[in-house]
């Protein structure tokens, strides 16, 4: 398998706290977060690419799926804070080559008392870390 996730985190939690000192992060999806701001990045996919395999059975290209998450719960401004946050993470998730396939609010999962966004990017990466948008 070829696996960049903690490369890919670790630069995730820089972009963010350069950004956003406060925001608590995780590489696990949380769905209730207990401290906020928080946000996750995780991996949710990673796959081979048959058409793009060789005879050495050596996995040399791989389909990556990544799945961001943010929550806020200000009492005023919780949607913008979120929002902020997120153009960060998709600032940084776009710069590695990453494209955005879905994006979704829920203000309403927490009787509107939390604000959410979650985003999912794709991307093929190679053996050596190089990443392209798509197949």
């Amino acid at each position: 398998m070829i696996d960049y996730q903690n490369e890919i985190f670790t630069g995730y939690v820089d972009a963010i706290r350069l950004a956003h000192p406060t925001v608590k992060l995780s590489s696990e999806y949380t769905r209730s977060p207990a401290q906020f701001p928080f946000s996750s990045c995780d991996e949710i996919g990673n796959t081979d690419i048959p058409r793009l395999a060789d005879s050495s059975r050596k996995e040399k290209f791989a389909r990556l799926q990544y799945r961001v998450a943010v929550f806020s719960n200000l009492t005023s401004g919780k949607k913008a804070e979120a929002r902020n946050i997120f153009a960060t993470a998709d600032a940084f998730m776009k710069g590695l080559g990453f494209m955005r396939t879905t994006y979704t609010t829920t203000p309403d999962i927490y009787q509107s008392t939390v604000y959410s966004i979650t985003a999912t990017y794709e991307a093929v990466i190679t053996a050596d870390g190089l990443v392209y948008g798509r197949e």
